[in-house]
């Protein structure tokens, strides 16, 4: 199953729902199943599902979707993700992947 990984500091978002998507560079994700793994000391992990993704470049990113991310506007965007990703640039292609939480699976 794919993984899809985030600093701890995003763990209280995701549970309590106002964190629904990341943006992503080199490193591609499909739609479909996927363990959120949060990176603690000893990992935490959430069941959850990617919904949907897109690929736009960091300039075409809309002031909505930086502030679904944590964001306070698009123009924040590039200085916040250089601390992830150093050498990005405006005209680097990003993956918006939209996700959600899951019920586990008791069967099986």
């Amino acid at each position: 199953m794919q993984k899809l990984r985030f600093r701890a500091s995003h763990l209280p978002a995701v549970q309590a729902g106002t964190k629904r998507i990341t943006m992503r560079y080199d490193d591609p994700v499909e739609v479909g199943p996927a363990l959120l793994v949060f990176e603690f000391d000893e990992e935490v992990t959430l069941p959850g599902r990617i919904t949907s993704t897109v690929t736009k470049s960091v300039a075409e990113v809309t002031d909505q979707e930086a502030q679904e991310d944590g964001f306070p506007n698009a123009a924040a965007l590039l200085p916040g993700l250089r601390d992830y990703y150093p050498t990005l640039e405006p005209t680097d292609q990003l993956t918006l992947v939209r996700f959600e939480v899951t019920e586990p699976d008791h069967g099986a």
